[in-house]
């Protein structure tokens, strides 16, 4: 497997050297005139939240970077102390870095934490993609957080208790005034993610409510929701349970909105923006007497903060690696995640024609949901960075011998979440060595009605070599007909073959999809596909 390995004798100082200039040299805003954390009988309370946040250092548009909100960070602090910075899920994975390795040891979220230590965040709420990697690490992680994480409905099931390491709900008080804090995540991250035996993934309207009665039991005046749920759901947490105000993520959208007299408010991924929350409290029962909230950009305007890229300085060399050119594409590559999760894209053929030789099988099939960068790649080099961004979890290319009945049932599963307006689903199949029509007027089971491997029509008795992913052998995204199967192991990883394929040229990305997937049924245009995918 290719690792991402960064040398201890890489030389920090130069870039030590750059940081502290452009620290010293980026003149900073001029902070607004302090404002009074108490005036009589009123408290003003400041809630900073981000969501979604997978890469410490600012995206390729030059937008976010964690050194730019502490320097917010520390502006809302001087302008009064009343301050809660407040991180509402999905930061471990999946990214780059989290994917990388360090002398010898995959990060899998480490340089988040430090990061979020770094910038002082007060509370987080645990997202799906925190358990990615499994309960060990993420235990590893909560141990090595400097803040407290939330998850009232991640149970042991062992224990009856709340997951090692975190809490349900806490309680602080803040200018006098009591805040309770809990969270919650989505349930779907039992089947969407890698939480262990041990650990379930209950209704969150049932733990939100507990949780609640507890906070306000303890003497909480003023409770905040901490959620990563889609905004549905946040919507039914707001009917279920009463509380002050929502703080959500999931999403990857700005929400700014009431339900049941809750506002809700939620923002997009990567910390391009930075969610300020101005509540007015009555300093004797805390309840809300007004609010007001405010999106601010995070761009090159905002300095860094000197002390945060101090504390991020270990990381430098593994930035440089990063940054190594690896090869080119002739071609732009559609890594959106929409369009992988609803039809063929040039890079989804890639990627599936790249694994199928490597592996020398006689087809290839790859889950949408396992392109992550979201954007359209420019024809061009490409670097480490961009060869991790397309696929950024630890899988391993794996081969299993299939029968032409299976594998036409993992066509049938591939799309049989797909419909003309929902959300495009992650298990939507990339093929190389097959072509396969389905019809969306059928019902799921039902809906492939032409496949050929290689010209000819799928033989439901004859045994075909499949190339895959592990994540998809090991029956995840509906793909449990593969479950038991035998895996032949030892292949090269994904990275390695898809950075052969880029150095090399073979085999060679296309402009436009070849035509391997026909869709019937399906409304003039197309299916429709959603501005960002999480």
């Amino acid at each position: 497997m290719m690792k991402m390995t960064v040398s201890a004798r890489a030389a920090l100082l130069p870039l030590a050297l750059v940081l502290a200039a452009h620290s010293a040299g980026a003149a900073a805003p001029t902070p607004a005139p302090p404002k009074p954390a108490a005036t009589g009988d009123t408290v003003r309370l400041t809630l900073l939240h981000l969501n979604d946040v997978y890469q410490f250092q600012p995206t390729s548009q030059n937008r976010g970077g964690l050194s730019r909100v502490a320097t917010l960070r520390q502006q809302a602090l001087k302008e009064s102390p009343n301050v809660l910075t407040l991180m509402a899920g999905d930061t471990l994975s999946p990214s780059v870095e989290s994917s990388a390795e360090v002398e010898g040891e995959a990060l899998k979220g480490r340089q988040m934490i430090d990061a979020w230590n770094a910038l002082g965040v007060d509370y987080a709420v645990v997202g799906n993609h925190e358990f990615d990697f499994g309960d060990d690490v993420l235990r590893a992680r909560l141990q090595q957080s400097r803040f407290p994480w939330l998850g009232a409905n991640v149970m042991s099931v062992k224990s009856g208790q709340v997951f090692d390491g975190m809490k349900a709900w806490d309680l602080r008080e803040v200018g006098g005034v009591k805040v309770g804090i809990f969270g919650v995540v989505l349930p779907e991250t039992q089947t969407s993610s890698r939480p262990g035996p041990d650990t379930r993934i209950t209704p969150f309207c049932e733990a939100a409510k507990r949780a609640v009665d507890e906070v306000r039991a303890a003497g909480a005046q003023l409770v905040v929701a901490l959620t990563h749920l889609a905004v549905e759901q946040d919507r039914e947490l707001a009917k279920c349970v009463r509380v002050d105000v929502i703080i959500g993520g999931h999403d990857h959208d700005r929400v700014e909105e009431t339900v049941a007299g809750t506002p809700i408010f939620k923002l997009d991924e990567d910390a391009v923006d930075l969610g300020r929350l101005t509540l007015d409290l009555d300093a004797k029962t805390g309840a809300v007497k007004k609010l007001a909230w405010k999106v601010v950009p995070i761009t090159a305007k905002v300095p860094d903060d000197a002390a945060f890229n101090a504390q991020m300085q270990p990381y430098a060399p593994l930035l440089a690696t990063l940054a190594e050119r690896i090869g080119r594409s002739p071609v732009a590559l559609d890594a959106r995640s929409a369009q992988n999760r609803l039809g063929e894209t040039n890079l989804g053929s890639f990627l599936a024609d790249t694994f199928r030789e490597a592996t020398g099988a006689d087809v290839a099939l790859v889950n949408g949901g396992a392109v992550r960068a979201d954007r359209v790649l420019p024809a061009g080099t490409m670097t480490r960075r961009e060869l991790y961004s397309l696929m950024p979890y630890r899988n391993e290319l794996v081969m299993l011998e299939v029968t032409g009945t299976t594998l036409r049932a993992a066509l049938e599963n591939g799309v049989s979440l797909s419909s003309v307006d929902g959300k495009p689903p992650g298990r939507f199949p990339q093929v190389s060595g097959l072509r396969f029509t389905y019809d969306l007027r059928k019902p799921p089971g039902e809906r492939v009605t032409r496949v050929e491997v290689r010209g000819r029509m799928l033989d439901d008795a004859a045994v075909y070599r499949l190339a895959t992913l592990s994540f998809i052998a090991s029956g995840n995204d509906g793909y449990t007909m593969f479950k038991e199967l035998p895996v032949s192991r030892g292949l090269p990883s994904p990275w390695d073959a898809l950075a052969g394929a880029f150095s090399t040229g073979k085999p060679m990305p296309r402009a436009k999809p070849q035509g391997r997937i026909a869709l019937r049924g399906a409304p003039r245009g197309g299916l429709r596909a959603p501005p960002t995918m999480k």
